[in-house]
């Protein structure tokens, strides 16, 4: 530390005082102990608002969900088809069965007409009435395979309609089921939620009993330093501990620095008989003293 130098007695007195505080008493450390406190970085959690659980829930429902509508769709789809097949399938048949039909009718009137000339009775109403019969069968016969295979068509293509229409309302089919799957996933997030909140508060908790107790160790060991402090400073340092401190060389600088301001013979005059310098400068009164009577030529 540096101190003022003196121009005045008084005011050497002064800066002499405040030497031996900051030595002997006071005796100011090279650094203060600065224990610093103890802060921990604290777990934030925010739980999601309805909005957003909401949300969540359904981005996580949502490709199982999907999957199960695709699943439907294609099943429907795919007996739509085999209905389409199956009823273009059944006019195939119904076709061919009435031509054959036809065919059939055909062939028996030309038979009928053939056997009526051979025997010389093609105008008789013999041939007439055979052909009136078979007439009556091919009709009977295209009804008969019309009603079968209208029914066949009729049932196919009733159960064709109803797919379609099961396939127009399968977006809102699911509707009822994922919902509830919604909304139990969203308990269930909502659980995980608090689950979280739950731990971070404990954590947090720990981290402030941590600084606690890190704050009371700093108090009990400022307590001890304080105590330490207090007996190192209530010590008497000895003449060898004030040199290696500085002390002397501080006070001497100070006293001769206001005696050199006045002539030799005045200085010695003066600090020959002062007991205020010589109690500061103890041992080295003496040297100081004979000095200023060295160069006063006394």
């Amino acid at each position: 530390m540096t101190f003022e130098t003196p121009t005045t007695e008084n005011q050497m007195y002064s800066i002499l005082q405040d030497i031996f505080y900051y030595y002997r008493i006071r005796r100011e450390a090279d650094s203060e102990v600065e224990l610093e406190e103890l802060s921990l970085s604290r777990a934030a959690f925010t739980p999601s608002t309805a909005s957003q659980l909401r949300t969540k829930a359904e981005k996580a429902v949502a490709p199982a969900q999907q999957l199960r509508l695709l699943n439907y769709k294609a099943e429907l789809e795919k007996e739509i088809a085999e209905l389409t097949e199956k009823i273009a399938l059944y006019g195939a048949q119904q076709t061919a069965m009435e031509n054959k039909a036809r065919a059939d009718y055909a062939a028996a009137v030309e038979k009928a007409e053939h056997e009526a000339m051979k025997k010389g009775i093609a105008d008789s109403s013999i041939v007439v009435n055979r052909i009136a019969e078979l007439s009556t069968a091919l009709s009977a016969e295209i009804t008969a395979i019309d009603t079968e295979m209208g029914e066949k068509i009729a049932t196919a293509t009733a159960r064709h309609t109803a797919l379609n229409s099961k396939l127009s309302a399968a977006n809102t089919y699911f509707a009822d089921v994922n919902e509830s799957e919604i909304v139990a996933k969203v308990e269930e997030i909502k659980e995980g939620e608090a689950k979280i909140t739950r731990e971070i508060f404990r954590y947090n908790n720990g981290l402030s009993e941590k600084e606690q107790r890190y704050a009371n160790t700093v108090l009990t060991t400022m307590r001890e330093l304080e105590l330490k402090y207090m007996n190192i400073t209530q010590a008497t340092f000895s003449k060898d501990e004030l040199v290696e401190m500085g002390y002397y060389e501080d006070a001497i600088r100070c006293v001769c620095a206001y005696y050199d301001t006045l002539t030799d013979l005045a200085a010695y005059q003066n600090i020959v008989h002062n007991r205020k310098v010589a109690i500061y400068l103890d041992d080295y009164y003496s040297n100081v003293v004979y000095m200023y009577k060295t160069r006063a030529g006394v």
